[in-house]
C-alpha cells in the first residue's frame, strides 16, 4: 500500500510538471515568479530531470521487477542516476535566489548537494558489489527526490496567508526533505541493535 501511494504521488507530480515541457503555461505562484524568471532554463532542466527521477524511482524498489527483468532495472537505474545528477545541478543554480532568503537558499542547496551525494554513493556501492549498501543509499536518494512531492504538499500552507510567504517558504525549504531523509535512514537500518531497522518493510525490497 505504501509503495502504491508513493508511486501515485510521484507519478502525479511528475506528469503534472512535465506538461510545462510540452508548452503548458508555467503556473508559478506569484511569490515564486521572480525566482523562475531569473533562471528559466535551469527551471525547465530541473523540471525535466526531477520529473524523470520521480517517475522511475518507485519502480527501482519493486522486487519483482529486479528479479524478473534485471536488465530493465539496471537501465532504469542508469537513467535515474543521470536525471538526479542533472536535476541537482540545475537546483544548485536556482537555489541561491530562492524566495525565503538565506534560510530557504541554504535548505535547497543542502538538498541538492545531498541528492548528488546519496545518488553517487549508491552508484559506488553497486559497482563494488555491495547490494545492501546500494539499496540503503538508493532509499536515501529517492527520499530526496521525493522532496518534489512533499514540497508541493506543504506549499499551500505558505499560500493561504496565515504566515508571511517568505517565512513559511523558508521552513518548507527544509521540511520538504529532512523528514524524508530521516524516514529513509529509519528504513535503511542505520540504528544498530534495532530489529525493525535491520529488516526494512517489504515494499522497499
Amino acid at each position: 500500500m505504501a509503495w502504491v501511494l508513493t508511486l501515485v504521488l510521484a507519478s502525479g507530480i511528475a506528469l503534472a510538471s512535465m506538461r510545462y515541457l510540452a508548452g503548458g503555461e508555467m503556473m508559478v505562484p506569484p511569490p515564486l515568479k521572480p525566482n523562475f524568471l531569473d533562471h528559466p532554463l535551469a527551471f525547465y532542466v530541473h523540471i525535466a530531470a526531477a520529473s524523470t527521477a520521480l517517475l522511475l524511482g518507485p519502480w527501482q524498489f519493486l522486487g519483482r521487477l529486479r528479479r524478473s527483468a534485471p536488465r530493465v532495472h539496471r537501465a532504469m537505474g542508469k537513467i535515474y542516476v543521470l536525471a538526479c545528477v542533472i536535476g541537482a545541478g540545475a537546483a544548485i543554480l536556482i537555489a541561491p535566489s530562492s524566495n525565503g532568503g538565506r534560510v530557504a537558499a541554504s535548505g535547497f542547496l543542502t538538498l541538492a548537494m545531498l541528492w548528488l551525494w546519496t545518488t553517487g554513493m549508491a552508484v559506488v556501492a553497486i559497482r563494488a558489489g555491495r547490494i545492501e549498501d546500494h539499496r540503503r543509499w538508493m532509499r536515501r536518494s529517492f527520499a530526496l527526490t521525493f522532496a518534489g512531492v512533499t514540497l508541493r504538499l506543504y506549499l499551500p500552507i505558505a499560500l493561504i496567508g496565515l504566515f508571511p510567504f517568505s517565512a513559511a517558504y523558508a521552513v518548507i525549504a527544509w521540511m520538504c526533505w529532512v523528514p524524508n531523509l530521516l524516514l529513509a535512514d529509519h528504513l535503511a537500518g542505520d540504528r544498530r541493535g534495532t530489529a525493525a531497522f535491520r529488516n526494512p518493510p517489504r515494499f522497499h525490497t
